[in-house]
Protein backbone atom coordinates (compact mmCIF):
# COMPACT_ATOMS: atom_id res chain seq x y z
CA UNK A 1 0.00 0.00 0.00
CA UNK A 2 1.66 3.53 -0.69
CA UNK A 3 1.75 6.25 1.77
CA UNK A 4 -0.78 8.73 0.75
CA UNK A 5 0.68 11.03 3.02
CA UNK A 6 3.94 11.07 1.19
CA UNK A 7 4.68 14.63 -1.20
CA UNK A 8 5.53 14.75 -4.52
CA UNK A 9 6.75 17.50 -6.78
CA UNK A 10 5.45 17.77 -10.95
CA UNK A 11 7.29 19.53 -13.20
CA UNK A 12 7.68 17.23 -16.57
CA UNK A 13 5.24 18.26 -19.43
CA UNK A 14 3.09 15.28 -20.63
CA UNK A 15 2.82 12.55 -23.33
CA UNK A 16 -0.80 12.24 -24.55
CA UNK A 17 -2.03 9.71 -26.13
CA UNK A 18 -5.66 9.94 -27.83
CA UNK A 19 -8.36 6.77 -28.69
CA UNK A 20 -11.22 5.95 -29.90
CA UNK A 21 -14.00 5.50 -27.33
CA UNK A 22 -15.04 1.80 -27.64
CA UNK A 23 -18.29 0.60 -27.15
CA UNK A 24 -17.67 -0.11 -23.29
CA UNK A 25 -16.40 3.98 -22.98
CA UNK A 26 -13.12 2.55 -22.76
CA UNK A 27 -10.10 2.85 -25.08
CA UNK A 28 -9.84 1.93 -28.20
CA UNK A 29 -7.90 2.05 -31.48
CA UNK A 30 -4.76 4.85 -30.79
CA UNK A 31 -4.98 7.79 -32.96
CA UNK A 32 -2.81 10.45 -32.32
CA UNK A 33 0.32 10.34 -30.05
CA UNK A 34 1.81 13.63 -28.88
CA UNK A 35 5.50 13.62 -27.70
CA UNK A 36 6.63 16.92 -28.27
CA UNK A 37 4.35 18.71 -26.37
CA UNK A 38 5.21 22.48 -24.89
CA UNK A 39 3.27 22.85 -22.16
CA UNK A 40 0.23 20.39 -20.95
CA UNK A 41 -2.61 22.17 -18.42
CA UNK A 42 -5.57 21.35 -16.39
CA UNK A 43 -7.75 23.28 -15.14
CA UNK A 44 -10.89 22.43 -13.02
CA UNK A 45 -13.92 25.05 -12.47
CA UNK A 46 -16.75 25.47 -10.95
CA UNK A 47 -19.63 27.89 -9.98
CA UNK A 48 -20.99 28.38 -6.45
CA UNK A 49 -24.52 29.31 -5.07
CA UNK A 50 -24.65 30.21 -1.43
CA UNK A 51 -26.94 31.21 1.14
CA UNK A 52 -26.09 34.40 3.33
CA UNK A 53 -28.02 36.20 6.21
CA UNK A 54 -27.52 37.30 9.81
CA UNK A 55 -25.27 41.03 10.50
CA UNK A 56 -22.86 41.51 7.76
CA UNK A 57 -24.94 39.16 5.60
CA UNK A 58 -21.74 36.68 5.66
CA UNK A 59 -21.99 33.63 3.41
CA UNK A 60 -23.51 30.83 5.52
CA UNK A 61 -23.59 27.82 3.13
CA UNK A 62 -22.20 27.04 -0.21
CA UNK A 63 -23.37 25.05 -3.25
CA UNK A 64 -20.87 23.92 -5.77
CA UNK A 65 -22.15 23.11 -9.26
CA UNK A 66 -21.70 23.39 -12.72
CA UNK A 67 -18.25 21.61 -13.25
CA UNK A 68 -16.02 22.34 -15.93
CA UNK A 69 -12.94 20.77 -16.64
CA UNK A 70 -11.17 22.43 -19.82
CA UNK A 71 -7.02 20.77 -20.75
CA UNK A 72 -4.42 22.70 -23.10
CA UNK A 73 -1.57 21.28 -25.18
CA UNK A 74 0.96 23.19 -26.62
CA UNK A 75 2.42 21.28 -29.49
CA UNK A 76 6.07 22.50 -31.08
CA UNK A 77 5.37 20.26 -33.98
CA UNK A 78 1.98 19.24 -35.94
CA UNK A 79 1.75 16.09 -37.66
CA UNK A 80 -0.99 15.49 -41.00
CA UNK A 81 -3.39 13.91 -38.33
CA UNK A 82 -3.08 16.17 -35.14
CA UNK A 83 -3.69 19.05 -37.82
CA UNK A 84 -6.96 16.76 -39.16
CA UNK A 85 -8.12 16.16 -35.41
CA UNK A 86 -7.60 19.99 -34.55
CA UNK A 87 -9.54 21.63 -37.57
CA UNK A 88 -11.70 19.10 -38.84
CA UNK A 89 -12.86 15.07 -38.09
CA UNK A 90 -9.91 13.90 -38.05
CA UNK A 91 -9.89 12.17 -41.76
CA UNK A 92 -6.41 12.67 -43.90
CA UNK A 93 -6.50 12.40 -47.68
CA UNK A 94 -3.86 13.08 -50.99
CA UNK A 95 -4.08 14.91 -53.79
CA UNK A 96 -2.50 14.30 -57.17
CA UNK A 97 -2.23 18.02 -58.53
CA UNK A 98 -1.97 21.76 -56.40
CA UNK A 99 -2.40 24.86 -58.51
CA UNK A 100 0.53 27.46 -58.25
CA UNK A 101 0.97 30.79 -59.40
CA UNK A 102 4.77 32.15 -60.01
CA UNK A 103 5.40 35.82 -60.42
CA UNK A 104 7.77 37.19 -63.21
CA UNK A 105 9.64 40.29 -65.07
CA UNK A 106 9.79 40.56 -68.36
CA UNK A 107 8.63 39.05 -71.97
CA UNK A 108 10.49 35.63 -71.40
CA UNK A 109 8.12 33.22 -69.80
CA UNK A 110 9.94 30.83 -66.56
CA UNK A 111 10.84 27.37 -66.98
CA UNK A 112 11.26 26.55 -63.59
CA UNK A 113 10.83 27.63 -60.28
CA UNK A 114 12.73 27.61 -56.61
CA UNK A 115 11.28 25.75 -53.59
CA UNK A 116 12.36 25.31 -50.19
CA UNK A 117 16.45 24.48 -49.68
CA UNK A 118 17.05 25.84 -53.08
CA UNK A 119 15.29 23.31 -55.01
CA UNK A 120 14.49 23.89 -58.46
CA UNK A 121 11.52 22.74 -60.04
CA UNK A 122 10.26 22.49 -63.86
CA UNK A 123 6.94 24.82 -65.08
CA UNK A 124 4.82 22.44 -66.94
CA UNK A 125 5.01 22.96 -70.76
CA UNK A 126 1.36 23.07 -71.65
CA UNK A 127 -1.41 24.12 -69.01
CA UNK A 128 0.26 27.32 -68.27
CA UNK A 129 -2.28 30.45 -68.45
CA UNK A 130 -0.68 33.97 -68.04
CA UNK A 131 -1.52 37.08 -66.26
CA UNK A 132 -0.61 41.04 -65.88
CA UNK A 133 -0.70 42.56 -63.08
CA UNK A 134 -4.25 43.57 -63.01
CA UNK A 135 -5.19 40.06 -63.53
CA UNK A 136 -6.10 40.16 -67.18
CA UNK A 137 -5.54 37.25 -69.34
CA UNK A 138 -2.49 37.87 -71.64
CA UNK A 139 -0.47 36.00 -74.11
CA UNK A 140 3.64 35.18 -74.37
CA UNK A 141 3.52 37.13 -77.51
CA UNK A 142 1.75 40.62 -76.01
CA UNK A 143 4.72 40.69 -72.86
CA UNK A 144 6.73 43.58 -72.19
CA UNK A 145 10.05 43.50 -71.25
CA UNK A 146 9.52 45.94 -68.02
CA UNK A 147 5.96 43.90 -67.34
CA UNK A 148 5.19 42.00 -64.55
CA UNK A 149 3.15 38.37 -64.92
CA UNK A 150 1.98 36.07 -63.15
CA UNK A 151 2.16 32.14 -64.74
CA UNK A 152 -0.32 30.12 -63.42
CA UNK A 153 -0.64 26.07 -63.48
CA UNK A 154 -1.68 22.75 -62.28
CA UNK A 155 1.87 21.10 -60.51
CA UNK A 156 1.88 17.17 -59.95
CA UNK A 157 2.69 16.43 -56.30
CA UNK A 158 3.58 13.67 -54.49
CA UNK A 159 3.82 12.43 -50.44
CA UNK A 160 0.55 14.92 -50.03
CA UNK A 161 -1.55 15.11 -47.16
CA UNK A 162 -4.75 17.00 -46.98
CA UNK A 163 -7.22 18.01 -44.06
CA UNK A 164 -10.53 19.02 -45.59
CA UNK A 165 -11.91 21.89 -43.66
CA UNK A 166 -15.89 22.14 -44.13
CA UNK A 167 -18.73 23.86 -42.83
CA UNK A 168 -19.69 20.32 -41.57
CA UNK A 169 -17.60 18.82 -39.61
CA UNK A 170 -15.70 19.39 -35.83
CA UNK A 171 -13.38 17.81 -34.07
CA UNK A 172 -14.60 14.48 -32.39
CA UNK A 173 -14.68 12.98 -28.78
CA UNK A 174 -11.84 11.09 -27.76
CA UNK A 175 -10.52 8.97 -24.39
CA UNK A 176 -7.25 10.31 -23.54
CA UNK A 177 -4.12 9.59 -21.53
CA UNK A 178 -1.20 11.69 -20.32
CA UNK A 179 1.82 10.05 -19.16
CA UNK A 180 4.36 11.90 -17.20
CA UNK A 181 6.43 12.36 -13.89
CA UNK A 182 5.89 13.30 -10.30
CA UNK A 183 9.16 13.47 -8.19
CA UNK A 184 9.35 12.08 -4.28
CA UNK A 185 10.00 14.81 -2.04
CA UNK A 186 11.85 12.29 0.47
CA UNK A 187 14.42 11.19 -1.74
CA UNK A 188 14.37 12.85 -5.50
CA UNK A 189 13.13 9.67 -7.00
CA UNK A 190 10.73 9.95 -10.49
CA UNK A 191 7.84 7.81 -10.22
CA UNK A 192 5.06 7.65 -13.07
CA UNK A 193 2.09 10.04 -13.14
CA UNK A 194 -0.87 9.31 -15.54
CA UNK A 195 -4.03 11.59 -16.10
CA UNK A 196 -6.74 9.77 -17.96
CA UNK A 197 -9.74 11.39 -19.21
CA UNK A 198 -11.95 8.79 -20.85
CA UNK A 199 -14.28 11.29 -22.51
CA UNK A 200 -12.72 14.87 -24.27
CA UNK A 201 -14.16 16.56 -26.84
CA UNK A 202 -11.74 18.75 -28.78
CA UNK A 203 -12.60 22.61 -29.18
CA UNK A 204 -13.20 23.78 -32.90
CA UNK A 205 -11.52 27.16 -31.68
CA UNK A 206 -7.74 27.35 -33.32
CA UNK A 207 -4.91 29.63 -34.46
CA UNK A 208 -1.86 29.08 -36.62
CA UNK A 209 0.39 32.32 -36.76
CA UNK A 210 2.64 32.60 -39.84
CA UNK A 211 5.22 35.33 -39.09
CA UNK A 212 8.38 36.23 -40.77
CA UNK A 213 10.34 36.93 -37.72
CA UNK A 214 9.50 36.11 -33.55
CA UNK A 215 9.44 32.11 -32.75
CA UNK A 216 7.97 29.50 -34.67
CA UNK A 217 4.13 29.09 -34.35
CA UNK A 218 3.43 26.49 -31.78
CA UNK A 219 -0.37 24.27 -32.46
CA UNK A 220 -2.69 24.58 -29.44
CA UNK A 221 -5.13 22.03 -29.11
CA UNK A 222 -7.95 22.46 -26.15
CA UNK A 223 -9.72 20.13 -24.94
CA UNK A 224 -13.37 20.15 -22.75
CA UNK A 225 -13.88 17.15 -20.27
CA UNK A 226 -17.24 15.49 -20.91
CA UNK A 227 -18.92 13.79 -18.14
CA UNK A 228 -18.91 9.65 -19.14
CA UNK A 229 -21.38 7.26 -18.23
CA UNK A 230 -19.99 6.29 -14.44
CA UNK A 231 -19.52 10.08 -13.58
CA UNK A 232 -16.10 10.09 -13.44
CA UNK A 233 -14.52 13.01 -15.42
CA UNK A 234 -10.56 12.18 -14.84
CA UNK A 235 -8.48 9.90 -13.07
CA UNK A 236 -5.15 11.21 -11.57
CA UNK A 237 -2.98 8.04 -10.87
CA UNK A 238 0.68 7.54 -9.12
CA UNK A 239 1.91 4.27 -9.67
CA UNK A 240 5.38 2.07 -9.90
CA UNK A 241 6.27 -1.04 -11.31
CA UNK A 242 7.95 -3.83 -11.16
CA UNK A 243 11.29 -3.23 -13.28
CA UNK A 244 11.70 -6.09 -15.27
CA UNK A 245 15.75 -7.34 -14.77
CA UNK A 246 18.37 -6.91 -17.39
Amino acid sequence: MANILEKYGIKEVADVMFYEIADDGGPGAPVLYLDTLKVSTIEQTAEEAEARGGKGNPPLIVWDYGKEITVTLEDALFSAKSMAIMFGNGTVSTLSHITKTIQFTGSKVPTKFEGPQGKVYAVPTTGVSYYDATGATVSTGSMTSDGVYFATFQMPIKNSSVIEISANTFPGTYYITGDTYSRKESNGVDEFFQFIIPKAKVQSENTITLEADGDPSVFNMNLRVLRPADGKMMKLVKYDMTETAG
